[in-house]
């Protein structure tokens, strides 16, 4: 679907564009304005929004004839369709000499429009524009509640920022229970529900109010617990797309629970980290999770981190890969002083402590970005879940 944007002063014009677009589903409207842009405006927009085709009224100003014929170059990446009230042959003339392709008027006929719609779109196909965005983009997912998920994605985060020498974005998608403003001390009011609402307005000028910076960390807070949660469609996506024409990296912090948006999350991740602990229950709902991403087609980009590990845990990285089927691919020590210094100080895990080292190596492991699929390594065991039960927790008949 194509991204479009409407600069029309004319209300005929603006409001015949704006019916046709819901009318077709074709194009996905980031704005309508009922001015025209300066040239600093449209910039800091194509920055934002990265559309792809602009429908420009020319019937209102003449001149807008020549930004339309220099669009390419001023705005890489973007066509123009211009508007006008009437369709003469010398009016087509110009469109011509201007080197506009793309030409629509009242009563914009829903087939024209399609054919516009379909030649703009095989353009952008034919000469794709390559954009400055990052695609690492990690998902930190608990096994279950209370497993250290916020807290190592806060710090691996903070961490990563040092491993690729730039900004990275946290943006903390646990809505009714997120912990990131408590890590780290945070006072901004705005929070994640906040940029979604604003999607379509975003730009340097907004999007610094609604984030807390932390450093070279910038940090999307979730806001008050609400009854029901609900965010227009599309508008994870256009956040996600606009972070990542900002940020080397964006660390998101999920709930859990494998909300809508979680999912849709999930789907533009690169790596997804399920974080667990070495504990019966945890490793339940890990094997439980991994068996539900598995029917979305997701398994292949899970990578497993093993938190809390210690030597005398009850169960072994051997009893924990046979029950869920996959290898743990990193592990970190239990180190609750290190952990319990850094939120009284609202900072990161000190990175001289052990923890803060393997946190470190975490953040260089991620930042390594790997494409490859995680392969399933064969049980080690053959053993079932419920078969741990009576050799390791006879106790609890």
């Amino acid at each position: 679907m194509l991204r479009g944007v409407i600069l029309a002063p004319d209300a005929e014009l603006r409001h015949g564009v704006e019916a046709r677009i819901a009318d077709t589903g074709h194009v996905l409207l980031l704005r309508s304005f009922d001015h025209y842009l300066s040239l600093e405006e449209l910039h800091r927009f194509h920055r934002a929004h990265a559309p792809q085709v602009l429908f420009l009224d020319i019937a209102s100003n003449p001149d807008m004839l020549d930004l339309a014929a220099q669009l390419g170059r001023v705005l890489p990446g973007v066509l123009g369709a211009a508007l006008h009230h009437q369709c003469d042959p010398a009016l087509l003339m110009k469109l011509l000499h201007a080197g506009i392709r793309e030409f629509l008027y009242p009563p914009f006929e829903k087939q024209l429009f399609l054919d516009a719609v379909a030649r703009l779109t095989q353009t952008l196909r034919e000469t794709p524009v390559s954009r400055d965005a990052t695609d690492l983009l990690f998902a930190f997912l608990p096994a279950k509640a209370g497993c250290g998920c916020s807290t190592l994605a806060m710090n691996s985060a903070m961490a990563m920022t040092r491993a690729l020498e730039g900004k990275v974005l946290l943006a903390d998608f646990d809505l009714n229970c997120g912990t990131a403003r408590f890590l780290l001390k945070l006072t901004n009011a705005f929070s994640v529900q906040d940029a979604l609402e604003k999607t379509g307005e975003l730009d340097e000028g907004i999007w610094s109010e609604i984030i807390c910076p932390a450093g070279m960390l910038d940090v999307l807070a979730s806001g008050p617990i609400q009854k029901t949660i609900r965010f227009e469609t599309g508008a994870i996506r256009r956040m996600l797309e606009y972070a990542q024409r900002r940020y080397k990296a964006i660390v998101v912090d999920l709930s859990g629970n494998l909300e809508d948006y979680s999912l849709e999350i999930l789907h533009e991740s690169r790596r997804i980290l399920m974080v667990l602990e070495p504990d019966l229950a945890t490793v339940y709902l890990a094997r439980e999770k991994l068996r539900f991403l598995r029917t979305l087609d997701l398994e292949d980009r899970v990578s497993v981190i093993l938190n809390r590990w210690h030597r005398d845990a009850c169960l072994s990285i051997a009893d924990i890969e046979s029950v869920i089927g996959l290898p743990v691919q990193y592990t970190l020590g239990n180190d609750g002083e290190a952990v319990y210094r850094a939120l009284l100080g609202g900072t990161p895990v000190d990175g001289s402590s052990d923890l803060g080292k393997e946190l470190a190596r975490l953040a260089i492991f991620l930042s390594e970005a790997r494409t490859e699929k995680a392969e399933v390594t064969p049980k080690r065991r053959m053993v079932e879940y419920f078969s741990l039960l009576p050799a390791r927790y006879s106790l609890l008949k």
